[in-house]
């Protein structure tokens, strides 16, 4: 859906909450600067990004989600392989994955044919990853938000603070 095309609804919705009423409104997009910003930061409180899952993550939701649909991880499914290619999609990615593998009929099968890694694997291909020139793009967005602004300042602090230290410890 087009921001442009329920800015007008939501914010005449938002006027109507009053400060006592416990509302929270979750928005999420993949394309967040085709959006004014300004707008946005008046109709969010806060903005937050969420990046791609790290291996380690990816291992986890690969598991999680497949055993989530009655499915058991055994040998002949290598959770780490699927982890190492699906660097780049999203837990969403992963979400489509595992449902449209795991189907009805799959399920009732897997007592006679195990779940392999090389069945998922077409469906991520069908999918488009997130390319690091994308995230990066999405991340330089990031920082110009207010909550940005903040982790970016925070994050340049850290650094300094860190650079000190070490500068320290050299001297001693």
């Amino acid at each position: 859906m087009e921001p442009k095309r329920i800015k007008k609804d939501l914010t005449r919705a938002l006027r109507l909450l009053n400060p006592g009423d416990r509302v929270m409104l979750i928005g999420t997009t993949d394309r967040p600067q085709l959006a004014e910003i300004k707008g946005l930061c008046r109709m969010y409180e806060r903005i937050l990004l969420v990046p791609r899952p790290d291996y380690a993550s990816r291992y986890v939701l690969w598991k999680h989600m497949i055993e989530a649909r009655g499915a058991q991880v055994t040998q002949s499914l290598d959770i780490s392989a699927l982890a190492k290619v699906s660097d780049g999609y999203t837990t969403g990615h992963i979400f489509q994955a595992t449902h449209s593998v795991l189907n009805e009929r799959r399920l009732l099968q897997l007592s006679k044919r195990p779940l392999v890694a090389s069945e998922f694997l077409g469906h991520l291909a069908k999918l488009d990853p997130v390319y690091r020139e994308e995230e990066e793009s999405l991340k330089e967005w990031y920082f110009k938000t207010p909550l940005g602004k903040k982790s970016l300042k925070f994050m340049k602090d850290q650094e300094a603070e860190e650079a000190k230290l070490a500068k320290e410890k050299k001297r001693k």
